[in-house]
């Protein structure tokens, strides 16, 4: 018996850099692509088990909240996410991450202390190299203890831009708040 393959829904939006894609499921978002990464494809939802539809009801309120934060008019990203292809340690670094304020920063410490495992500074960095909804779980406001960018996924250029947007100009010598949101 043949298993049914799982549905995605995919919506775009343009933003100054580019396309951005949006997947999701009806649980919630699954991913976000900025315009250096792939748009869906044929050729993906067969090799994914996947079939891409039209459902607009799981696209829009990411779609919209998405359009007003580019605009600088929506800070908070409060959406349902469907990240079940994350390992619990990729989870609890998104999670950490989801818990950075607009327009404050942490470092790779500090989300790996708020994730429970205060020594994974690296395996952080590579957990939120995988995260798969960038802006939502948002990896553009973790940079490094000594206040350098760090890297981004999506390329440094859309990093810059995220924070720009957050801070009105990107300046990295400002302190990170470094025990925001730390207090459970």
């Amino acid at each position: 018996m043949k298993r049914p393959r799982q549905e995605l829904a995919s919506a775009s939006i343009r933003s100054p850099l580019g396309k951005i894609w949006i997947l999701a499921t009806g649980s919630g978002l699954q991913e976000i692509r900025l315009s250096n990464d792939p748009a869906p494809s044929r050729r993906e939802a067969r090799q994914r088990g996947i079939a891409f539809v039209r459902r607009p009801r799981w696209t829009d309120p990411a779609r919209r909240a998405l359009e007003r934060y580019l605009t600088g008019r929506d800070r908070e990203l409060d959406l349902a996410l469907d990240l079940a292809r994350g390992t619990p340690f990729q989870r609890r670094v998104w999670e950490a991450a989801r818990r950075v304020p607009y327009g404050a920063t942490a470092s790779y410490a500090d989300i790996a202390r708020v994730a429970g495992h205060p020594r994974a500074v690296r395996a952080v960095g590579n957990a939120l190299g995988s995260n798969p909804v960038p802006i939502v779980v948002p990896c553009h406001r973790v940079i490094h203890a000594d206040r350098s960018i760090g890297g981004f996924s999506s390329g440094l250029p859309w990093k810059r831009f995220l924070l720009e947007i957050e801070r009105g100009q990107l300046e990295i010598s400002w302190k990170p708040r470094r025990r925001f949101f730390l207090h459970r």
